[in-house]
C-alpha cells in the first residue's frame, strides 16, 4: 500500500510539471503577439514568385516571371524577354528590383 502511495505521488508530480510547463510555454508564445500591434498580418511567405516560357515559332519564345501577393491575390509582371530572331533579343521589361507596390 505504501508503494502504491508512493507511485500516485510521483504520477501527480509529473503531471503537475507537465501541466505547468504547459502553461509556461503556451504564456511564451503568446507574448510575442504584443509586437505585432494591430497587424495580423505577416510578411513571412506573402509574396510567390513564378516563371513562365512559350515558344513564338521555331527560332523564338518569350519568358517571364510574376509576382503573386498571396494577402491581396494581385498579380504582377515583374519580368519578361524575346528571345530569337522574331523582333530581337531584348528585355522588354524588368522591374525585378523595385517593391511590389511601385511594379505596374
Amino acid at each position: 500500500m505504501d508503494n502504491y502511495k508512493k507511485i500516485f505521488r510521483e504520477r501527480c508530480l509529473y503531471f503537475s510539471l507537465g501541466v505547468l510547463s504547459l502553461a509556461v510555454i503556451s504564456f511564451l508564445m503568446g507574448a510575442a503577439t504584443d509586437y505585432q500591434g494591430n497587424n495580423t498580418t505577416l510578411n513571412f511567405g506573402r509574396y510567390a514568385i513564378s516563371s513562365w516560357a512559350t515558344q513564338l515559332d521555331n527560332k523564338s519564345a518569350v519568358v517571364g516571371a510574376f509576382v503573386l501577393d498571396t494577402v491581396s491575390g494581385e498579380t504582377r509582371t515583374v519580368y519578361y524577354r524575346t528571345y530569337g530572331d522574331v523582333p530581337k533579343s531584348k528585355a522588354s521589361k524588368n522591374d525585378l528590383k523595385k517593391p511590389f507596390n511601385a511594379i505596374q
